[in-house]
C-alpha cells in the first residue's frame, strides 16, 4: 500500500472493536483507516471460521471451477470463492487460463507450452493449478476513475483491491512421494481409529453394567467425532501437501530503530534529546527490489511510504514525459513500471534524475531507458529516496544489497544499515526475500524517535514483512497421459447455513467435491490417493472381524 498515509495504527492484537470520532477534534486518516482494518479483519476472521480455508459456495454462485473445453483449454468458472475469509470473485464469462484479467501469462509459462503442444507430446505430464489472491493498492495512476473531475481530478483516497491469478506449476516426483506420504498418514489414522472403534464396541456389548455403558459412549464420542471429520476432509493431506510448496509471506525480518549514538545539542533545531533528526514527520517504507537470499537481494526505501509518483506519458532520448513533477528533484533514484511488472511481481528498472523541468523528467546521459513500449498498462515513475554514500555503495540494479545482522548477534555485532536522520535498520540472519515485500513505520519530530515494537530491555523487535501477503487454495490436476489432456477437480465447496423447515433438512458444512480417484503418473510409478468415499468404505472388514469374533 504505496498510499499517502500518516501511518498505520490497527494492531490485531489490541481486539479493538471500533474507532468512535469525537467531537472538535483534528481529522486523521489513520483513524479512518483502522476502522476500515477492524471491519475487514473481523469479517475475514469470522468467514473463515465459518467456511475454512478455502472454498466456493456450492450451486451456481460458485466460482473459479475448472474446466478442459474441446480446444483442451483450461477454463475458469465465473463466480465466487473465498480464501483465508476473502472474498474472491470472478465476474468474466469464458475466461481461460491465458485470458486472465490480471495475469499475463509469461510465454514460458510450462502448463501453457505443454497445452499448446511444445516439446514431446507422448510424455505423461502433471501439473496442479492454484488461486494466488492478495490485496492490491490502487491509486489514480491505476484507475482514473477514482478522481473527481468536478475537482479537477485531485488525488483523493486510494483503495485496495482484492486481486487474483490461477497458476499452474508441475508435479514433480519429490511431490508425489510427499502427497503419498501425506495419504499414508491419514489413512493410517483412519485404520487406527475404526480399530479403536471396534474394540469399543465390543467392550460396550459385552459390559453388564450401565455405569461402564455410559463410560464406553463417552469414549466412543469423540471417536466418532474424530472420523467424521477425517472422511468429510479427506483430501485434506493433499491441499495441504501441495500449498506447502508456495510461500505466503516471505521468511524474513526486521528491525528499525534511530541510533542511540546520536543527540542533538542544538535547541533551536529539535529538542534536545531528540534522537530523530528529521525535521518532518515521514513515514518511511522500506521494500526489497530484488530477491533472494542476502548476498542478492536489495531493497529501496522511501520516507513518503513510496507515495510520489505520476504517470510517464512518453519518452525521447533520456527524458521522460510525465503529468506532472511534483516532489522530484535532481538526485532522485525513480523506478518505471506499470501493472503488467506490478502483477508479475517484478521490480522496475530504477534510474536517477539529473534534472527536473516543466514536465520532463531527464536522466543520466549514460543511463540507456528501457522502450516506453514495454510497459503498456498504465506506466509510472516512482521516486525512492535511498542514495549512495561513503557507508553504503548501490549494487548493479542501483538498489541498496541487504546485508543480515549474524545468528544470535549482539551489541556491534549486529548490522545496523542507515538510512538518514538517525533512523536505521537492521535484518535478521537467514532471510529469503521476496520482490515487494515490505515494512513500514512513522518517525515523530514531537517525540524524537520513532514508532516501533520493542522487548522489555527496550531492543527493537524483529518483525516479519507487513505484506505483500499472499493466499492460496488448490483448484485441481491437469494431467496429460497417451496425449490426452484430463482434469481433476480439487476445488472445495461449502454448503449455506439454513433450511427451510416444511422440507427435509440436508447436512451442512464444508465437503470436498473431487474424482472418485486421484492418479498421478508424470515420470513414476502410480499414485493413488483415496478419497472420502473410499475411506468410509475401508473400515467395513473390520467392523465385520469385530462382530464375528464376539459372537
Amino acid at each position: 500500500m504505496k498510499g499517502d498515509f500518516t501511518r498505520d495504527s490497527f494492531g490485531p492484537k489490541k481486539n479493538f472493536s471500533a474507532v468512535l470520532m469525537q467531537q472538535g477534534r483534528v481529522t486523521l486518516d489513520a483513524d479512518f483507516n483502522e476502522q476500515s482494518a477492524i471491519e475487514r479483519h473481523y469479517l475475514r476472521t469470522v468467514t473463515r471460521d465459518v467456511i475454512g480455508p478455502f472454498a466456493a459456495p456450492a450451486g451456481a454462485d460458485g466460482g473459479f471451477g475448472l474446466a478442459l473445453d474441446a480446444n483442451n483449454n483450461l477454463t475458469i468458472g465465473s463466480g465466487r470463492f473465498y480464501v483465508d475469509g476473502i472474498l474472491v470473485e470472478n465476474e468474466i464469462e469464458n475466461c481461460t487460463y491465458k485470458t486472465q484479467p490480471d495475469f499475463q501469462v509469461p510465454v514460458d509459462d510450462p502448463l501453457l507450452q505443454a497445452m499448446s503442444g511444445q516439446g514431446n507430446t507422448d510424455a505423461s505430464l502433471s501439473f496442479w493449478a492454484y488461486l494466488d489472491a492478495w490485496e492490491r493498492h490502487i491509486s489514480s495512476l491505476e484507475d482514473d476513475s477514482i478522481s473527481e473531475k468536478a475537482l479537477g481530478g485531485p488525488d483523493t483516497c486510494t483503495r485496495a483491491k482484492v486481486t487474483w491469478q490461477i497458476r499452474a506449476l508441475p508435479l514433480t516426483r519429490d511431490m508425489i512421494k510427499a502427497l503419498a506420504a501425506a495419504e499414508k498418514k491419514y489413512t493410517d489414522r483412519i485404520d487406527a481409529l475404526w480399530a479403536e472403534k471396534a474394540q469399543l464396541e465390543k467392550k460396550f456389548q459385552d459390559a453388564t453394567d450401565s455405569a461402564t455403558q455410559v463410560s464406553l459412549l463417552k469414549q466412543l464420542q469423540p471417536v466418532d467425532e474424530a472420523l467424521t471429520q477425517l472422511t468429510r476432509l479427506s483430501l485434506l493431506p493433499v491441499h495441504q501437501t501441495l500449498l506447502g510448496q508456495l510461500v505466503g509471506i516471505s521468511n524474513a525480518s526486521m528491525a528499525a530503530r534511530v541510533n542511540p549514538g546520536i543527540k542533538v545539542e542544538d535547541a533551536c533545531i529539535t529538542p534536545p534529546a531528540s534522537r530523530y533528526r528529521g525535521t518532518e514527520n515521514q513515514f518511511y517504507r522500506v521494500e526489497i527490489h530484488r530477491g533472494g537470499a542476502a548476498g542478492e537481494a536489495t531493497f529501496k526505501w522511501s520516507r513518503d511510504n513510496g507515495s510520489v509518483a505520476t504517470s510517464w506519458l512518453g519518452a525521447t532520448g533520456g527524458d521522460l514525459q510525465v503529468a506532472r513533477t511534483n516532489g522530484f528533484s535532481a538526485g532522485n533514484w525513480v523506478e518505471l513500471s506499470d501493472d503488467s511488472t506490478d502483477l508479475l511481481g517484478q521490480p522496475g528498472p530504477l534510474v536517477q534524475l539529473v534534472k527536473v523541468e516543466g514536465s520532463t523528467l531527464s536522466v543520466d546521459p549514460a543511463t540507456t531507458l528501457p522502450p516506453f513500449g514495454n510497459y503498456p498498462a498504465n506506466p509510472k515513475v516512482r521516486r525512492w529516496d535511498h542514495v549512495a554514500t561513503d557507508a553504503i555503495s548501490l549494487g548493479a540494479d542501483n538498489a541498496i544489497p541487504i546485508q543480515e545482522s549474524p545468528t544470535g548477534a549482539t551489541g556491534n555485532q549486529i548490522v545496523w544499515l542507515d538510512l538518514e536522520d538517525g533512523v536505521q535498520i537492521q535484518f535478521s540472519a537467514g532471510g529469503n526475500y521476496r520482490s515487494g515485500d515490505y515494512w513500514w513505520f512513522p518517525a515523530r519530530v514531537a517525540t524524537g524517535n520513532i514508532e516501533w515494537p520493542q522487548d522489555d530491555d527496550l531492543n527493537p523487535q524483529p518483525l516479519p514483512p507487513h505484506g505483500v501477503h499472499h493466499h492460496y487454495a488448490t483448484l485441481g490436476l491437469v494431467t496429460r497421459a497417451k496425449g490426452k489432456w484430463n482434469l481433476q477437480s480439487l476445488r472445495c465447496e461449502f454448503l449455506p447455513i439454513f433450511f427451510c423447515p416444511s422440507q427435509p433438512v440436508a447436512a451442512t458444512g464444508p465437503r470436498v467435491v473431487a474424482g472418485p480417484i486421484l492418479e498421478v503418473q508424470p515420470q513414476g510409478p502410480q499414485t493413488t490417493l483415496r478419497t472420502a468415499a473410499s475411506a468410509e468404505k475401508k473400515p467395513a472388514p473390520v467392523k465385520k472381524a469385530a462382530k464375528k469374533k464376539s459372537g
